[in-house]
């Protein structure tokens, strides 16, 4: 049997997936910000096609939570905060009534939020991936 993770490994290892995976997520919105505002507005149109990704962010979420929930004042709190953001919004999209879901979804279009959103999952990936991979 393995010994088990000591919780910085545990978000070390959390980090080494979530940090390309959002660094890519991130880019991908700078450079084809018109192809996810198509997205958005597909889902916009039919919310519905977001449950089984809602019911994977919940899941995501509570695997990352349950490896790794400490609330210290340095760069592995983007991992928890990463995680309960998962699960909470996976709750939020069961629990919202569907025209708040749509509204939600219609910020997509806002070309500001969504170059903020861009850079916001630029950053958080790279610090991440550089934690991870170069320091």
């Amino acid at each position: 049997s393995l010994p088990p993770f000591n919780p910085m490994e545990k978000a070390v290892l959390l980090a080494s997936v979530i940090g390309p995976v959002y660094l890519v997520a991130g880019l991908s919105m700078l450079l084809y910000r018109t192809s996810w505002q198509k997205v958005y507005s597909q889902w916009r149109d039919n919310h519905y096609t977001l449950i089984f990704p809602m019911v994977a962010y919940m899941i995501l979420g509570l695997i990352m939570i349950g490896m790794y929930n400490v609330w210290e004042w340095n760069v592995w709190i983007l991992v928890t905060l990463s995680g309960w953001a998962l699960f909470v919004k996976g709750v939020l999209f069961f629990f919202a009534p569907g025209n708040v879901v749509r509204q939600v979804l219609g910020v997509g279009q806002n070309t500001g939020l969504l170059y903020l959103s861009g850079v916001v999952a630029t950053v958080i990936g790279a610090v991440l991936s550089y934690y991870v991979y170069i320091a």
